[in-house]
Parts: C-alpha cells; sequence; structure tokens
C-alpha cells in the first residue's frame, strides 16, 4: 500500500505541475445540476461529475499516461484494488495555469489488514512528508490531515465512501478546491 501511494503521489505532483500543458481530446464540463444521489453511496465518479466547481477553477484532464500510471499503481496492489470500487483525477487550473490535481478513490472495502484505507493512505502518503509540517484541518463538517512538502501541499480528507488525495501549489488553492468537495458531499453544511 506504501508503495502504491507514495506513486499516486508522484504522478499526482508531476500531473498538477503540468496538466495545463497536455493534449488531450476529452474535455470535462463542469455542471451545477445537484444530484440526488446520497451521499453516503456517492462514487468517485459521481463526486467529480456533480461537484460545484469554483467560479476560478477549471479540471483539466489529466494526460493518457499520467492516468495510465495512476490506474497501473493503484490496481498493481491487491490489497488495494480490492477495496477501491472507482477511480477519478483531474488537473485543476486557475487562468490556464496548473495549480494543482485531485484524486477522488471510491473505497468498497474500508479495513485492509489491521487498518483503515484511509489510515493506511495517510501513513503511506504523510511518510513522505516526514519532515513536513503535517496538521489537521476542517473542511465544512469533514476533517482531513493537510502537509506542506516543499512548495507543495497535500491533503487526504475523508469524505463518506469516498477519499479526496489533493495535490495544490498553496494552502487557499487546498481550502478552495476541498470546501467545493465538502459542499458535494456534506450538502454545504
Amino acid at each position: 500500500m506504501r508503495q502504491a501511494a507514495l506513486s499516486a503521489t508522484l504522478v499526482l505532483g508531476l500531473s498538477a505541475t503540468s496538466c495545463a500543458g497536455t493534449s488531450v481530446d476529452i474535455q470535462i464540463t463542469p455542471t451545477t445540476v445537484v444530484s440526488v444521489v446520497d451521499a453516503r453511496v456517492l462514487s468517485a465518479s459521481q463526486l467529480l461529475e456533480t461537484m460545484k466547481w469554483p467560479t476560478d477553477l477549471q479540471p483539466v484532464p489529466l494526460s493518457p499516461r499520467a492516468k495510465n500510471q495512476l490506474q497501473g499503481f493503484i490496481f498493481d496492489d491487491p490489497e488495494i484494488a480490492a477495496a477501491v470500487s472507482d477511480v477519478v483525477a483531474v488537473g485543476v487550473t486557475r487562468n490556464s495555469e496548473p495549480l494543482g490535481a485531485l484524486l477522488l478513490v471510491g473505497v468498497m472495502d474500508h479495513v485492509i489488514g489491521n487498518m483503515s484505507f484511509v489510515d493506511g493512505l495517510r501513513a503511506a502518503v504523510l511518510a513522505n512528508a516526514a519532515t513536513a509540517n503535517t496538521e489537521t484541518a476542517r473542511w465544512g463538517l469533514l476533517v482531513g490531515s493537510v502537509a506542506v512538502v516543499g512548495k507543495e501541499v497535500w491533503v487526504i480528507l475523508p469524505a463518506g465512501p469516498v477519499v479526496a488525495f489533493a495535490v495544490a501549489t498553496s494552502r487557499e488553492d487546498i481550502d478552495q478546491l476541498l470546501e467545493a468537495v465538502s459542499d458535494r458531499v456534506t450538502g454545504g453544511q
């Protein structure tokens, strides 16, 4: 699990700095339609499709190479693959400038071995940030872990049946992105 999480971190970090420069035929159109899907059974792809994006942030597709690497890293680990229902990831830009990336993982089995999926992911990702300033933060009703690693901010946010992992260039960008995730999952509470 640690290898898969570190690999996913690397892919997201690289994607966050290069997402605006990729050319992909797929277009993601943010929607303002409110879904009637109960947040307790929300999949990662449903969360992404129904999320109301802040007006100045734009989701952009990851390059096919980054997407394939990310899927390979997650699904090559049998324990993680058995616990995951779906995975989606997008780069995030503001005025065509890359500012981060968002990975959403739908979790079917919240326990892997002797630890929770979130605890395992948090331990693996934040182990890479051992010398970083790590803290607990709140976005709406949801609580997650934040680490500053070099010039990047990393966050793991459990959001019901979905775990959000985000990388951005600043805490303000992360906060804006994860408030949108929290609002979708909690109904804006």
